[in-house]
């Protein structure tokens, strides 16, 4: 009896084992886990163009100068003490632009890109105001005169930081150098004299720009975007100096200087085609 007890325990414990192995060889997980995320998709270099409008935001003044700034000097007689001699105005006229664009983006966590965009745009804002402005008693008839700018190209290097709204959604904030043509002529007389007053201007000109914008990656190398950019590229001054020989019997002679400030607003929208957009994650 104590022999068949024995046998019985034996006999249970091989079974216990060999249930134990089995549970061990069965698979502990029944389905694969989830594919990761795409790993930074917004890292690398891109190229694109973009297109949009440019709405001036510009002024300008004319005010004398030479002799007419001067007291001591009759410069014209009762034209010194003229008030209308000066004029100011701004400048809204809206046209379009259009260019391209390349950077880099680098993508340094989940939610935040970082990188730098540069571009070069032609630009159509040109505006040419003339103004007819009445002479005060005792003198009689007008002041002529008329101011044209145009800033016939412009381009940016800025940094770019964004946060991920979504994966492929990227707000981001921009700013850095503006630079651009500027260029501005006047010309300026009255009806009843002979003088007569004129002046030119082109240069490069640097300035700064800043704006924000939306970019949206619809595949693995392409996006689309949405921009908008302040751009500011200072204060420029310029003599009109007389061009008739009336203006020769005075030290100094008498002039105008034309200040123009350049301003736009660009809203513009575009496309990048991106190089190093990653495959998607492993396993």
């Amino acid at each position: 009896m104590r022999r068949s007890a024995l046998a019985l325990a034996a006999l249970l414990a091989i079974v216990g084992t060999g249930a134990a192995s089995a549970a061990d060889m069965a698979p502990r997980y029944t389905k694969a886990p989830p594919p990761l995320a795409l790993e930074t998709p917004w890292t690398g270099w891109y190229v694109g163009l973009n297109a949009g409008a440019a709405i001036n935001d510009s002024s300008y003044s004319l005010t004398p100068s030479g002799c007419f700034t001067n007291p001591a000097v009759l410069c014209g007689g009762p034209l010194t003490n003229n008030p209308i001699r000066s004029y100011s105005a701004g400048q809204h006229n809206v046209d379009g632009t259009a260019g391209g664009q390349f950077g880099y983006n680098y993508q340094f966590s989940p939610t935040w890109v970082a990188g730098f965009e540069t571009d070069i745009n032609w630009n159509g804002t040109r505006q040419t105001d003339t103004v007819v402005q009445p002479l005060v008693a005792p003198l009689a008839g007008s002041f002529l005169h008329s101011v044209s700018t145009s800033l016939d190209w412009f381009g940016t290097v800025r940094g770019r930081v964004g946060f991920l709204a979504a994966p492929n959604l990227l707000l981001y904030g921009t700013g850095g150098l503006a630079y651009g043509q500027v260029k501005s002529s006047t010309a300026a007389s009255f009806t009843t004299t002979a003088d007569v007053y004129a002046g030119t201007f082109s240069d490069t000109r640097v300035g700064w720009t800043a704006g924000a914008g939306g970019e949206w990656m619809a595949s693995r190398n392409w996006s689309f975007k949405a921009e908008y950019l302040y751009v500011d590229l200072g204060k420029t001054n310029y003599t009109n100096a007389c061009t008739t020989a009336v203006c020769g019997a005075f030290v100094p002679a008498p002039s105008y200087n034309t200040s123009v400030s350049t301003r736009e607003h660009i809203v513009r929208v575009g496309f990048n085609y991106h190089f190093n957009s990653p495959v998607v994650a492993k396993y």
